[in-house]
């Protein structure tokens, strides 16, 4: 059986869509000078009032909004103490994914005690005549109505960031605050404005996973993926459409690593694609560093890697297992890489994670 088919590409791109969402409100808060690590937490209190909203009311809608109402509230939360207060942000984002993970299990116990009760869920939307497209209309017209949403989502923060005034106040605040301050701009304001825009998305993403998607609320249901958020901002290089295709390449390996689950022996495609996917971090890191002059050596050593394992498996191990476990730690495993493979060559903003200077 091939893996790699339409379901599965339609998968990745629905898959990808609460790292998208989430990841997008981190940018523009990092882009201001605030990194919230409570991403994970502010989904985690999405997922939840959105499931408990939906169920309640029987709409999806209302679920959403939800989310998003909870999550402004985090975020002001979340401003308040980082930035009006000057507290470590950290501290206040690891602070808040402990309570998140403590609070919202807490407490759906306590309203439902073991049972799991499911609501509605979104439908997916097949856009007329386009949907129809062999190959790719299933795969970007037949989807869940926030999936198109969150993608332009993208363009628009990329116009926000680079071609509106309130973007370049807002770039100035992470990268030189006393300099829009001396311009009578109030540097605060624009970074709890980011945060907020944060913590709006982070929720929706969260509402995403338990209405948007399965209907249902479970421990934990984020699973992680705040954290992936985050190591796709870094990969992105803190750029919009950077971190579309970051948030892409994860969403892909979230379905790979589900579908590989279902399969007893590894199919013969996906070593053929280790091969073909080591050749083209060969050639792209050639090409880079071609351009900019960047040593070469661990590019090769990647891709030389990726070839070998490759071929050694559709050689020698056609029928080889792997255990589930190793799947589902891939999309984890993929993030490490890539924040340790961006590490050098990426440059975060000037003032990301420390406290706006007090004013003499």
């Amino acid at each position: 059986m091939n893996p790699f088919d339409v379901a599965l590409f339609a998968a990745a791109i629905r898959l990808s869509v609460p790292l998208l969402l989430a990841a997008l409100g981190e940018l523009i808060s990092e882009r201001a000078g605030v990194i919230n690590i409570g991403l994970e937490g502010m989904m985690l209190f999405g997922a939840y009032a959105g499931f408990l909203a939906a169920y309640a009311t029987g709409r999806v809608g209302l679920g959403l909004l939800a989310g998003i109402g909870l999550g402004l509230v985090l975020g002001a939360i979340m401003a308040f103490v980082s930035v009006t207060l000057r507290g470590d942000q950290i501290v206040v984002g690891v602070a808040l994914n402990l309570l998140a993970a403590g609070l919202t299990l807490f407490l759906y116990r306590l309203q439902f005690g073991g049972t799991q009760p499911t609501t509605v869920k979104m439908e997916p939307y097949a856009v007329p005549l386009l949907s129809d497209i062999p190959g790719i209309g299933p795969v970007l017209f037949h989807q869940l109505p926030l999936v198109y949403l969150a993608y332009v989502l993208g363009p628009v923060v990329a116009y926000l960031l680079y071609r509106s005034r309130r973007g370049l106040r807002l770039r100035s605040a992470g990268e030189k605050p006393e300099v829009l301050d001396s311009t009578g701009v109030d540097v605060a304001r624009v970074q709890w404005s980011a945060v907020l825009a944060a913590g709006a998305l982070a929720g929706l993403a969260g509402a995403f996973l338990s209405v948007g998607q399965v209907g249902l609320f479970a421990e934990n249901m984020t699973a992680g993926r705040g954290f992936l958020a985050l190591a796709a901002v870094v990969f992105g290089q803190w750029r919009p459409y950077g971190v579309v295709a970051a948030c892409l390449v994860f969403g892909f390996t979230d379905a790979l690593q589900l579908r590989l689950q279902s399969m007893g022996a590894v199919p013969q495609q996906v070593w053929v694609a280790l091969v073909a996917l080591g050749l083209v971090i060969g050639a792209v890191g050639a090409w880079r560093a071609r351009r900019s002059g960047s040593p070469l050596r661990w590019v090769l050593l990647g891709a030389v890697l990726c070839v070998a394992v490759g071929a050694l498996g559709a050689a020698l191990v056609p029928g080889f297992a792997l255990p589930s476990q190793f799947w589902l730690s891939l999309p984890y495993v993929l993030s490490l890489v890539a924040l340790a493979a961006s590490a050098r060559r990426v440059r975060a903003p000037a003032m990301l994670g420390r406290a706006l200077p007090v004013r003499g």
